[in-house]
């Protein structure tokens, strides 16, 4: 029957190279379909309607932090979806547009052809996913500063509608822009080379073996008016020699400036020493949601 994919779309988005990527190294049956959504919310409602076997988001940018909705996604009160794999991504963006200019005028890096004027000239609006846009600020400051920006829901949706108006330039991959038939104006434009981290989600029936290079993701809500509770939790990893490598707080939406963490070590929820730290952390908190246990990316994937 073959295994279905969930990323957000439309074809040509980084979560579609993510995508890829872990279909290269995990996936063993080739026949694989890839079923477009238009938000990471609706990724993860394909999952639990059973449209699709795994949903690929991203959840994190080394350059401008996580991705909110995801961690909305992982937050929320279901545990049928849980966090199975994890791929890194490099971002590299460019800036495209209908319009044609000669090849030989394409620039290498952050930079317009000499006539930049011309290549920007009729553009009226440059839109991206939000957080392309902030990964370009820099760019967009000094080259493009007239220019509107809008934030849409993916930087492929971008280039798609880019390439239905030539009023429009769009920021997103070089794959988007072959994608959708649009020309490259500039390569590179983003301030600074960055990696985005994706998670592969699952149901909650599926779950993944220990492989001695692994991590666990857990969320943890604090038991109220409690001095030191985080202090205190954070202690039973330390005492373990478990290294963390995330701790993120996250509004638990009830009151402000109540807060849940978002917490990701090095190891597997079945390896004894994790299973003792997870058992002490409970006792001490109002909640602990384990959100998946799954192999590390080794760095940029192949």
């Amino acid at each position: 029957m073959g295994i279905k994919l969930g990323i957000l779309g439309p074809a040509g988005t980084f979560s579609e190279n993510a995508a890829v990527q872990w279909r290269k190294k995990t996936v063993k049956d080739e026949n694989v379909e890839i079923k477009y959504y238009d938000t990471i919310f609706e990724v993860s409602e394909g999952l639990l309607k059973n449209e699709v076997d795994y949903g690929i988001v991203p959840i994190e940018n080394s350059l401008e932090g996580s991705v909110g909705e995801t961690l909305d996604v992982l937050s929320g009160g279901n545990a049928e979806v849980h966090i199975v794999g994890e791929i890194l991504v490099p971002i590299r963006i460019c800036l495209m547009a209908k319009r044609k200019l000669p090849l030989e005028n394409i620039p290498k890096e952050h930079a317009f052809p000499s006539n930049k004027n011309d290549a920007l000239a009729g553009i009226r609006t440059i839109v991206s996913h939000a957080h392309a846009l902030a990964q370009c600020k820099q760019f967009l400051r000094e080259r493009c500063k007239s220019i509107k920006r809008k934030s849409v829901d993916s930087t492929a949706g971008a280039a798609k509608l880019a390439s239905q108006s030539e009023e429009i330039a769009a920021l997103a991959s070089e794959e988007a822009a072959v994608k959708y038939g649009i020309n490259i104006i500039a390569k590179d434009v983003q301030d600074r080379d960055s990696v985005t981290r994706f998670v592969a989600l699952a149901p909650s029936g599926i779950k993944t073996v220990p492989t001695g290079r692994d991590k666990t993701s857990i969320l943890v809500y604090l038991k109220d008016n409690i001095p030191g509770a985080l202090y205190d939790i954070l202690g039973e990893f330390a005492e373990r020699e478990i290294n963390l490598t995330k701790i993120e707080s996250r509004p638990s939406k009830k009151a402000m400036g109540d807060y849940m963490f978002h917490i990701d070590c090095e190891g597997h929820v079945e390896e004894e020493k994790i299973k003792e730290a997870l058992k002490c952390v409970e006792s001490r908190v109002a909640m602990l949601k384990t959100l998946g246990a799954y192999p590390m990316a080794g760095g940029n994937e192949d």
